[in-house]
């Protein structure tokens, strides 16, 4: 009996061995199963993406190496087709129940980031640290030019500002003293200052006048006024005539017609004395208030001019220590003299108490004055001859004493025309700069004819990475396009082909216009921008021609004694001469030649004279040495900002691409990266299988 149990016992153990074998067996070829299902999808998912991917614009890659799909309704479909085709190994034991992309990055998002990736990716990276070597040289030399021109604008500005503060001065001869005034001076004409046709404040005179009264000192100016209407007025006369008209009322008039006679002069005075003295009012209240301007703009210069010397010195290792001193030196001359009213034209603070003094004193009077407003009569001629003698009381505290005018620096045999002349020199370079620089007949005249490009396009570019490899993309992405593109220059030794939309892609990256010769015009003036901040960086080092200047300047404002002014003048004067030098320059750039970034004596070309006359020659020749056109293209790329430059390097490859046939190419139609995924079912299984999926050119 023990025996069978035994053997029982050992029957059992072998059935659960044998099961639990049998369990294990099944469980590793359903793993095995799944593992190769798995498999399956995988490589089917990939392979099917990859295969949707291959199907890039091929010109695109032709021409820019640049890989990108066209972005249709037809993504999904294409890939579930390869999805299947690629399972169908697997008979019916996998079936797909569908395929969601639902995230694509297009070329034309986030500002072109995926543009610059792309290109980044092409460019060979070997040659990065000679690219990177001209992009820092470059940079060093543009950041030199830009810091020059900014401060130049500056100091320019404060120039602006003083000769606002000095216009105000200018115009308070006009309110104070009755001399015409425009912006340019004085209004001289065959060698006498005009008057003006209005009342001004030293219009009413109490008392005799003369001079000493007036407190005029230049004879032409007091002889000028004097002949003029209204011209001086002695107000003190005007009350006594109106007294004498109530006084000539006796009372065996009060009933016969002879009254209305001296009623008639009563009226008649009494509108003068009206008029001179709102006038006088008037005028007072314009020139306080022109003068409180005046200290305004005073504290702005000011203020600019400290400014401007901290970026000076902020900006030592970049502009160099001759370059810094001749800069701090002058800075510090305009504010020095700006702090004073030295030989002004007038002393501001005598003048302000003069005028509020007399403001008092002719608001009393006004006030007496409406009193007077009455028909003269035998009634009341007592009560008008009382208040005549109060408004004379009134008038005893008017006087022009603190409102002299320093007319000793006028010259009175010439107008002059302040800096107006060399300000339209500037106007007439920025405005013609294209027939300065080259003959207009060899620009093309090709015009965008194509809207909804990626140019119009704007966008955020926000990449996050390091600092390093942001400066190495960028040098990446500016040789890409020089090597790419075209620009004016290209053209000088082959022809253009009439079937691409624009010939100057270059200019059209940096400038987005819709013609060639905008993007040229744009170009140039961005260009002579460059040039003009180093040929400035010249002329602040050479002494000779910055006296030269200072001449200009101080004949055409030495009038206003003021050297602040004039030394702000001087630095307009050769920020446009730097300006003309600058065509000069453009000449040989645009002709294919080089030019040296920074002048010296030898190779500046333009004189003042001949800038003045706007004859832009020169016996010179260029010297062939330093950067040419591309060279200042390399400049201006690093100047333009990535949003703007990536926009416009996809509207100039869309171009491109409409040249060749393809008129609706555009980037925003395209992707560079899709992801999503992909639902199975396997026969046997209840729960469905999800695969993510991806591809990207990036």
């Amino acid at each position: 009996m023990s025996e069978k149990r035994l053997n029982a016992h050992i029957t059992i153990m072998a059935a659960l061995s044998v099961t639990v074998i049998l369990s294990l067996m099944c469980a590793c070829i359903k793993s095995a199963l799944d593992c190769y299902y798995n498999t399956q999808i995988k490589e089917a998912c990939m392979l099917s993406v990859e295969a949707a991917f291959s199907s890039y614009h091929n010109d695109m890659l032709n021409e820019y190496d640049i890989f990108l799909l066209e972005d249709t309704d037809r993504i999904e479909a294409r890939i579930e087709k390869y999805v299947e085709k690629n399972l169908s190994s697997c008979g019916k034991d996998i079936s797909l129940l569908g395929i969601n992309v639902d995230n694509i990055e297009r070329m034309a998002d986030k500002g072109g980031i995926h543009l610059k990736k792309e290109i980044a990716q092409y460019m060979q990276y070997e040659i990065y640290g000679d690219i990177l070597g001209i992009s820092q040289q470059s940079q060093a030399e543009l950041e030199k030019s830009q810091k020059v021109q900014e401060i130049t604008d500056d100091i320019t500005e404060c120039e602006e500002m003083l000769w606002d503060a000095d216009m105000k001065t200018l115009r308070l001869i006009e309110l104070v003293d009755g001399i015409e005034t425009t912006e340019t001076g004085i209004v001289i004409r065959r060698g006498e200052p005009v008057a003006v046709s209005d009342y001004f404040v030293k219009s009413a005179v109490n008392g005799t006048v003369s001079k000493e009264a007036v407190y005029v000192d230049e004879d032409k100016v007091y002889k000028s006024v004097s002949a003029s209407q209204p011209g001086y007025i002695d107000v003190s006369k005007i009350l006594d005539d109106m007294y004498e008209d109530a006084e000539g009322i006796t009372e065996d008039m009060k009933d016969s017609g002879d009254i209305s006679s001296y009623a008639d002069f009563y009226k008649k005075n009494y509108g003068m004395l009206k008029a001179v003295i709102d006038g006088g009012i008037d005028k007072t209240e314009e020139a306080l208030k022109l003068l409180g301007e005046y200290e305004d703009a005073k504290t702005g210069a000011k203020d600019k001019l400290g400014n401007c010397a901290e970026k000076v010195i902020s900006y030592r290792d970049i502009l160099g220590d001759e370059l810094q001193k001749g800069l701090l030196e002058d800075i510090e001359i305009i504010r020095q003299d700006n702090q004073t009213d030295k030989k002004m034209l007038c002393n501001v603070e005598e003048l302000t108490t003069a005028l509020e003094r007399n403001k008092v004193v002719l608001y009393g009077v006004r006030d007496i004055i409406n009193e007077l407003d009455e028909e003269l009569s035998y009634s009341n001629r007592q009560e008008i001859m009382a208040l005549v003698v109060k408004c004379r009381q009134s008038l005893y505290g008017l006087s022009a004493k603190g409102m002299k005018i320093d007319y000793s620096q006028i010259d009175f045999n010439a107008d002059s025309s302040g800096l107006s002349a060399i300000k339209k020199v500037r106007q007439m370079i920025t405005d013609g700069i294209l027939a300065l620089v080259m003959d207009t007949d060899n620009i093309s005249e090709k015009t965008i004819t194509y809207g909804d490009l990626a140019t119009s396009m704007s966008g955020k570019y926000d990449e996050n990475i390091s600092v390093a490899d942001a400066i190495k993309e960028d040098a990446l992405m500016n040789e890409y396009l020089m090597t790419r593109f075209k620009c004016f220059t290209d053209y000088l030794e082959e022809s253009a082909n009439d079937a691409d939309c624009l010939d100057y892609t270059l200019e059209y990256i940096l400038c987005g216009r819709d013609s060639d010769k905008e993007n040229l015009k744009q170009t140039m003036l961005e260009l002579s921008g460059i040039r003009t901040g180093m040929n400035m960086a010249y002329l602040i080092t050479d002494q000779n021609k910055k006296a030269q200047a200072l001449t200009l300047a101080t004949s055409a404002l030495g009038f206003t004694g003021n050297m602040a002014l004039i030394k702000g003048g001087q630095y307009l004067i050769m920020s446009i001469w730097a300006y003309g030098e600058a065509v000069m320059d453009m000449r040989d750039i645009y002709a294919g030649k080089k030019i040296k970034l920074f002048k010296s004596k030898e190779s500046w070309k333009l004189s003042l004279e001949g800038l003045l006359n706007m004859r832009f020659e020169s016996d010179k020749e260029a010297d062939n040495e330093g950067l040419d056109y591309k060279g200042y293209i390399r400049m201006l790329l690093l100047m333009e900002s990535a949003e703007h430059k990536n926009y416009r390097t996809m509207g100039a490859m869309e171009l491109r691409m409409i040249s060749m046939g393809h008129e609706n190419f555009r980037m925003k139609n395209y992707i560079v990266s899709a992801k999503g995924e992909a639902v199975f079912r396997i026969s046997g299984r209840k729960q469905v299988y999800v695969q993510e999926m991806g591809c990207s050119y990036i």
